[in-house]
């Protein structure tokens, strides 16, 4: 709750500082109409920096949450991530889909980033795929391409990498 002191400050101020702007834009010869127009532009503009500076916290803070995976807005930044600048996908790209690859080899029962699992997941998916998500060279889109296809077809062919 707010006291009295924190309302009345401001507000006195606004008006203090309208009624000098209003005067004198008056004074210096501009019509009566205007100046007091700047006076009420003047306590708008205080009333509403008080607000934002002196206002208390929400009650339920809002919580920003990623999208979920497969979301439109999931699907529209991955599409852009990969989008090629000079030839290669850049490094916004490579992390989405390692994401992807994280979550797909998991459900195979295989951890992407534990080096003990690194040369069965590399034999599996072969070099050209392995090469995209070690990051070990700079990253064509149809490679990008072929990662993905590879990491599709796991469930589709049945393959198991364990």
């Amino acid at each position: 709750m707010t006291s009295a002191r924190e309302v009345i400050r401001p507000t006195a101020g606004a008006l203090v500082a309208a009624a000098a702007v209003a005067f004198a834009l008056w004074f210096f010869g501009l019509t009566l109409p205007f100046a007091i127009a700047a006076g009420v532009l003047v306590i708008a503009a205080v009333v509403a920096w008080s607000v934002h500076t002196g206002s208390a916290p929400p009650l339920y803070p809002v919580v920003r949450t990623e999208p979920r995976p497969g979301t439109r807005s999931d699907v529209v930044q991955t599409a852009w991530a990969l989008r090629p600048r000079h030839g290669e996908v850049g490094d916004a790209g490579i992390k989405r889909v390692r994401a992807f690859a994280r979550r797909r080899l998991a459900r195979h029962g295989w951890n992407l980033d534990d080096p003990a699992a690194a040369p069965a997941i590399r034999s599996a998916m072969g070099e050209r795929a392995w090469a995209v998500l070690s990051g070990a060279a700079s990253t064509r889109l149809s490679d990008v391409e072929h990662c993905l296809d590879v990491l599709e077809s796991f469930d589709k062919t049945g393959d198991q990498l364990s």
